[in-house]
């Protein structure tokens, strides 16, 4: 295998044959159930393959003296160039041990696939999209038709049928949901789906998932995060809080 001679280098490598890693551990978002991969897989699956092209993955939770503010500060360094990638994941302090463990490794894991580019998918992807598109179309025609029927069991509903018309998010609250998130300085398309999904309480391929009264209800919650002294750190806090429910 040839040498990578920079980070860039060994980072292009290492995403021309991504690792695979599978949301093999169940977990809750508010109240639907979910699957993540933990850290020890991240760990073992992606920071093998970085060592093996020279690059290590470092991680310090640090209390900044000039703020002062919590963080985890993170670098991917390819030692033999000594080309790097450094910044901080703010966290939130709190008086619970496991609370804070929990950001804490939250923040490792989310912050190397993050960097790195790798993405966990599900052990049935392929077989449970097939299965919410006509769970969807069944769910949307009964609704139409005013039944009260549930889907057969075994359908393997995810996330809930596409709102009716009239129920559906607009285009000024799927912006203003932007903005805010913006304001808060969340502008990464995953990190506002795992926010907007701890926030409503279910899981969301997209906001146009999104209902009218659900997306009225994420934007007062986004200005209340606003409006506090650290926004970023009080929506990783929310987020994290979500993810604790998954090991408790």
């Amino acid at each position: 295998m040839t040498e990578p001679k920079s980070l860039d280098e060994a980072l292009c490598m290492l995403q021309a044959d991504p690792p695979v890693l599978l949301k093999d551990k169940k977990g809750q978002v508010g109240n639907q159930k979910t699957k993540y991969a933990d850290l020890v897989q991240v760990n073992a699956v992606v920071l093998s393959r970085l060592n093996a092209l020279g690059v290590i993955y470092k991680t310090k939770p640090t209390l900044r003296a000039e703020d002062p503010k919590f963080v985890l500060a993170y670098s991917l360094k390819h030692v033999a160039s000594g080309t790097e990638e450094a910044g901080e994941y703010p966290l939130k302090l709190s008086e619970n041990p496991m609370q804070m463990g929990s950001a804490i490794t939250y923040a490792r894991r989310y912050v190397l696939l993050a960097i790195t580019g790798i993405a966990a998918e599900d052990e049935d992807d392929d077989g449970q999209a097939a299965a919410n598109r006509g769970t969807a179309q069944r769910s949307q025609q009964q609704r139409r038709r005013g039944s009260s029927s549930a889907p057969q069991e075994g359908a393997g509903v995810q996330r809930s049928a596409p709102p009716l018309p009239g129920e559906a998010v607009t285009d000024p609250q799927i912006k203003k949901v932007v903005a805010m998130f913006g304001t808060i300085g969340w502008n990464d398309r995953d990190d506002r789906l795992r926010a907007t999904s701890a926030i409503v309480g279910r899981p969301l391929g997209s906001a146009t998932e999104l209902t009218k009264s659900e997306a009225h209800g994420l934007i007062e919650a986004l200005e209340k995060v606003a409006a506090e002294p650290d926004p970023a750190g009080r929506l990783t806090d929310i987020v994290a809080k979500a993810r604790e429910g998954a090991s408790s």
